[in-house]
């Protein structure tokens, strides 16, 4: 059985973002032609549930639609691997404690095969390749790749506090490669050499069903299966239910601001896609039996709609709903929050180095530290309209320039130019 597996997302253009950076567009085109004959590899351990097959399957296709030969692998590996890899997780985003030597060993040694596969696939054509090792999961595999690839390690979660002997760990693997890319320049271990890294923000694509625009009568539709009250205000959290996402946070300031807001309802919606997750379903269910009463929140774990119903379903959600969140105490970007934003949406985010690289607090959304401190915004944002709409519009500006795909996919071809 084969432990890595080919994905293929759906074909896309890139011609459409030529709309938002015409001259950015143009070095998107120029830089393609000067990568015609290398070998782009993406590998990630999911291929759908999260921000990282979130953008793989966009970011993929777009490269390829500009004449880039780029592919996308996913690890496929048994559940106690990905347990040990959702510890490394949240050693690295600061939890206590450590990896024990066994751990460890299964760790790496889980990765010798699909290693093996990795360098089977490089030999079988001796052109110029780049392969990008995402997130920790996949990070022992740089000891597989021969000297003549050029590799890229890019990691999605905040490192800001980690754990030092978590990051002491992965250090071996981290300076074996030729670039590092991080979402915020304080996610870089201070022992990195600078010359390799790499702060580039994710995106998201205008074009998706989760992004374009829906009628009033989709929306309707999709919140009456829910069983979901179109006509009281809704706070709604679309995030898994993950502990850095701080879902019991979330459900306290909503008791919080249903003090003022009688009528208020929460959504927290987190379908359980992510087969690299395993620790959401005890959250998820923790919480569903603790909240069991309140016909007022709605906890959304598990998927009854088809994938595309279910993308239609997020977007409907980001647009009725009267304020998003996303509480999290740590967040390497938080993909949710630029759909929201880009939705014209006003966002109440958590303190988080991810969420304030896009929520300028007070300017376009709103970043809290406290649950009293984000039922007060829920309630000022429900009451008043026109400040939801001022912050809405900045925030849709705020991604039309910064985190779209037209951005990303410069960033990214720079840097196979540079590496290679």
């Amino acid at each position: 059985m084969k432990t890595l597996l080919a994905v293929n997302p759906a074909k896309q253009q890139f011609r459409p973002y030529r709309q938002f950076n015409p001259a950015g567009f143009n070095k998107c085109i120029n830089l393609a032609r000067q990568l015609k004959g290398a070998r782009i590899i993406h590998i990630n351990s999911a291929a759908i549930g999260g921000g990282v097959a979130e953008l793989l399957k966009n970011q993929v296709p777009l490269e390829k639609s500009l004449g880039v030969n780029s592919s996308w692998l996913v690890l496929q590996l048994p559940k106690q691997f990905f347990f040990i890899t959702k510890k490394i997780h949240n050693l690295l985003q600061g939890q206590k404690g450590f990896l024990s030597e066994p751990e460890k060993k299964y760790y790496t040694n889980k990765l010798a095969k699909p290693g093996m596969e990795l360098q089977k696939i490089i030999s079988s054509s001796p052109q110029p390749t780049v392969v990008i090792l995402h997130d920790p999961q996949t990070l022992p595999l740089i000891d597989y790749l021969p000297a003549s690839v050029s590799t890229v390690v890019r990691l999605h979660i905040d490192t800001s506090s980690a754990n030092k002997s978590m990051l002491q760990t992965l250090k071996p693997f981290l300076e074996k490669a030729d670039k590092v890319i991080v979402s915020h320049k304080q996610y870089a271990p201070p022992w990195l050499n600078k010359k390799k890294l790499l702060v580039s923000y994710p995106a998201i694509s205008p074009f998706t069903l989760k992004n374009h625009a829906l009628s009033k009568k989709q929306i309707l539709q999709l919140f009456k299966h829910f069983r979901i009250d179109t006509t009281r205000p809704i706070m709604a959290q679309i995030s898994r239910f993950d502990p850095w996402k701080d879902p019991e946070g979330v459900i306290e300031s909503y008791y919080l601001a249903k003090k003022t807001i009688p009528k208020l309802q929460l959504v927290l919606e987190g379908v359980m896609e992510a087969k690299d997750d395993p620790q959401a379903e005890g959250i998820y269910n923790r919480l569903k039996m603790e909240h069991q009463n309140d016909p007022d929140i709605f906890l959304h774990g598990k998927k009854t709609l088809s994938d595309t119903a279910y993308q239609t379903w997020i977007n409907a959600l980001q647009s009725q709903s009267n304020v998003i969140l996303q509480k999290s105490l740590r967040e390497g970007f938080g993909l949710t929050v630029t759909e929201a934003l880009w939705k014209g949406k006003a966002v109440i985010g958590g303190n988080a180095l991810g969420i304030k690289a896009q929520i300028k607090n007070g300017r376009n959304g709103f970043i809290v530290k406290s649950p009293a401190e984000c039922a007060k915004r829920v309630i000022q944002i429900i009451q008043n309209p026109s400040l939801a709409k001022k912050l809405g519009a900045e925030g849709k500006n705020t991604v039309r320039k910064n985190f779209l795909f037209n951005r990303l996919i410069l960033d990214f071809l720079k840097l196979y130019a540079e590496v290679l």
